[in-house]
């Protein structure tokens, strides 16, 4: 019980590379998988939340810090093609550009080139179970859409890397 629980906690601590930490700790491949699956299920889960509450929480704070501005700036307090504003900058939009990073700018490359599912599919791989919920949640993709596929993504690189840690593991004859 104790390592399948060490390998849940990486699971959620790292996301997919604690396939091979469960496998090191003599577990079945099977439970290996199903500990790293509900670990990082549950930290795509808590990050997503948790980046949505702040994203939101961010986009209500900009909007309260420019809203006297707006408002004293313009008189009407709406945009230049007459709709209301509501203070906050675009998400294409230069002053609205949240992630200008580099690993922001690939995730947006990544999300503008193949979507929600392209970005669920390959965003654990390129960012990490922590990093492509984080980003994502960012990147304003809804919600449950964002779990459905990074958990997709998520188990297909948990059996890649099952299967190439199983025959690593049998190759070097270890067990």
């Amino acid at each position: 019980m104790g390592r399948f629980v060490w390998t849940l906690l990486a699971g959620f601590a790292i996301g997919t590379p604690a396939i091979p930490v469960g496998l090191s700790l003599s577990l079945p491949g099977p439970v290996v998988l199903f500990a790293v699956l509900l670990g990082s299920a549950c930290c795509v889960v808590f990050a997503v939340f948790a980046m949505e509450q702040a994203r939101l929480h961010w986009q209500s704070w900009q909007a309260r810090r420019k809203s006297p501005v707006v408002s004293a700036g313009s008189g009407t307090g709406t945009s230049a093609d007459g709709a209301p504003s509501s203070g906050v900058a675009a998400v294409g939009s230069p002053a609205g550009d949240r992630l200008s990073g580099a690993a922001g700018r690939r995730a947006r490359r990544v999300f503008e080139r193949y979507g929600v599912v392209g970005f669920g599919i390959v965003g654990p791989a390129l960012f990490g179970t922590w990093g492509s919920s984080l980003l994502g949640a960012a990147l304003g993709i809804p919600r449950w859409r964002l779990i459905r596929w990074l958990m997709a993504g998520v188990t297909l690189w948990c059996a890649v890397l099952l299967v190439a840690s199983d025959a690593a593991l049998d190759a070097f004859g270890i067990e």
